[in-house]
């Protein structure tokens, strides 16, 4: 299908905007009246320009409250209108998008508004124009997609049309049954944007809180195969209002809009049957059956092979070509890369173990998302590595044991032969630690949806709800992510702090499971190891909210340790405190089914951490 972007959805001055959205390899734009009203570009130019891009302009959008309008005003209207297919006539554009009126003024008369559009749409066709009329959903009287199609079959004129947004359609709780019964010739044009699920003014979330498809949680990919099993074949355009797209430079989010509509072209080429699929769909390889965690890169420093002694850890096998050591706790992996890195690199990294690696690497590409640079050795495991948009590489091993696990790169050290090479191998790994749990990231404020995005489309990892967290110098965002099937779990954090203080970016925490945490707890304490301190107070509140034995209330008292539980499950848990590498280690054992991660006393911990 063609793909075309809002000039809206872009920072800048229009023609930054159209040269970002052709670099990027869009079709058309949507031209935004204000873009054009505050450009030095006349219509022509801007036209001109367009074409010497390979840029069609597919809308000229919005044309504000034409209908439900006081009938003595009507006249003003068609004066409005008239004038701007003039302007349209010069930009050479044949279709303008058309809103629901939202003024106090407007008048709750569908014929009212039939007969309006229907003169709006006699004036437009005679400019050889149509007009697309879409219900706004704050709307004063019109504010649902089955609104606007009512009101377009009122009017009854082949130049007026129903426009489909899909933000409008679903942030008012309709879903792609909105459009049973819309014939695909009916539909003017089609507006794509997601976002997250918000309880608020509907209008404050539409302008500050949209986001590409994959970004957020609506059901984008429904509503736009309905429009598309209706019949509709014009473009696939993305308008999408957010303080974060405000302040980004456009070339960035440009990418960021193509690659949203290759992800949804891929999630409807596996809902939508027949010829649509096969003709007009380009699908990347698919997503990985599985995503596990494999391992946590650290960069060399001084006293990181002492830190991670003290933690339990030992030395498992060097690089056959590398400077790169394997450490190991248990199931628990850890490397460290003596490999100077660049200036402003993420001094962690991250493993993740998925079928079918060339598959994965293939997808990354397609879905636009950068390549690490590396150099990979005769015979060693392909590694790809893939850059997340806050600068954290993630490196894609094959399943332990085939042929691209990133493990049998590794010569293993005498102390750590195979499980299977000495007797009681195997028992002794699993009295460790059982590996990655999760891994927490922080993120700049301005890629928070974009880091949803790139976990999504790439692992098809399922993002959760938004969580907030006071701490003692502002407040924490969170998102966690995981797959359908496998263990990895990352959470994204957005520290927002006053101004001054520092912002932390990448891996800023990995927690390790473990059997039984108390004991951990104790053997890391033998080592040295501060953990973080939990005031008195926190227990005296456990015991209030959760009702412990008394002897269970003692025993987390004496080890430090955090607790959760939600339904049959339990979650105990300690933190170190910050560590020389960046971020501190988390030690959990899960009980029971226990899935969440400890949010009641996340506020404990920041303010211990703070401190």
């Amino acid at each position: 299908m063609r793909k075309g972007i809002a000039t809206v959805s872009l920072s800048g001055l229009l023609a930054d905007k159209l040269a970002a959205v052709a670099a990027a390899g869009f079709d058309g734009i949507e031209l935004f009246d204000n873009d054009l009203v505050a450009s030095p570009l006349s219509p022509r130019e801007v036209a001109r320009r367009c074409a010497d891009l390979g840029l069609t302009i597919d809308l000229f959008q919005p044309v504000r409250d034409l209908e439900g309008v006081a009938p003595e005003r009507f006249g003003a209207v068609l004066h409005r209108v008239r004038t701007k297919l003039e302007v349209m006539a010069e930009l050479g554009v044949t279709t303008f998008l058309a809103c629901s009126h939202v003024g106090a003024d407007a008048r709750d008369d569908r014929d009212l508004s039939a007969e309006q559009l229907r003169r709006v749409g006699e004036l437009a066709a005679s400019y050889g124009v149509t007009v697309a009329f879409e219900a706004l959903a704050w709307g004063r009287n019109l504010n649902r997609v089955g609104d606007a199609w009512d009101v377009v079959r009122r009017a009854d004129h082949p130049a007026v049309t129903l426009a489909v947004d899909t933000f409008h359609l679903l942030a008012r709780g309709d879903d792609g049954t909105a459009l049973d019964g819309v014939p695909g010739d009916r539909i003017g044009f089609l507006q794509v944007a997601d976002a997250p699920l918000l309880d608020m003014n509907v209008l404050e979330w539409s302008r500050h809180f949209r986001c590409f498809p994959g970004q957020g949680t609506l059901d984008v990919t429904g509503v736009v195969a309905a429009v598309l099993r209706a019949g509709y074949r014009g473009p696939l355009s993305l308008e999408v209002f957010s303080d974060a797209v405000r302040e980004a430079d456009p070339a960035g989010t440009a990418r960021d809009a193509m690659r949203s509509l290759i992800f949804l072209e891929d999630q409807l080429a596996v809902v939508v049957d027949g010829p649509i699929t096969s003709a007009s769909l380009a699908s990347a390889p698919p997503p990985p059956p599985r995503a596990d965690a494999a391992f946590l890169e650290v960069t060399a420093g001084p006293g990181v092979p002492a830190l991670l002694e003290s933690l339990g850890f030992g030395v498992a096998g060097r690089h056959r070509s590398k400077p790169v050591t394997r450490w190991r706790n248990g199931r628990a992996q850890v490397v460290v890369n003596e490999t100077p890195q660049p200036a402003g690199a993420l001094p962690h990294a991250l493993g993740v173990a998925a079928p079918a690696v060339e598959a994965v690497a293939a997808r990354a590409k397609a879905l636009l998302w950068p390549a690490v640079d590396r150099t990979r050795g005769a015979g060693e495991a392909l590694l790809p590595g893939i850059t997340s948009p806050s600068g954290l590489h993630v490196f894609v091993s094959a399943e332990p044991g085939a042929a691209d696990d990133w493990q049998r790169d590794f010569d293993p050290s005498d102390a750590d032969a195979h499980p299977d090479a000495r007797p009681g191998a195997e028992a002794e790994i699993d009295a460790g630690w059982l590996g990655i749990d999760h891994v927490a990231v922080a993120v700049p404020p301005e890629h928070f949806d974009q880091e949803v995005a790139f976990f999504r489309t790439l692992f098809d990892l399922t993002p959760g709800s938004v969580e907030e967290f006071i701490e003692p110098h502002g407040r924490l965002r969170s998102r966690a992510l995981r797959p359908a099937d496998g263990d990895l779990r990352v959470v994204l954090n957005v520290e927002e702090v006053r101004p001054g203080r520092p912002r932390r970016s990448g891996i800023t925490q990995v927690a390790f499971a473990c059997g039984d945490v108390a004991a951990q707890v104790r053997a890391m304490r033998s080592r040295g190891v501060a953990l973080m301190p939990v005031p008195d107070n926190y227990y005296v509140d456990l015991d209030a909210r959760f009702g412990l034995d008394p002897e269970m209330l003692a025993e987390l008292r004496e080890h430090q340790l955090l607790y959760d539980r939600l339904g049959g499950g339990e979650l105990l848990h300690a933190f170190t405190l910050p560590l020389p590498t960046g971020f501190h280690v988390e030690l959990l054992e899960r009980r029971g089914g226990y899935d969440g991660y400890g949010a009641a006393g996340t506020h404990v911990r920041l303010a211990a951490q703070a401190g």
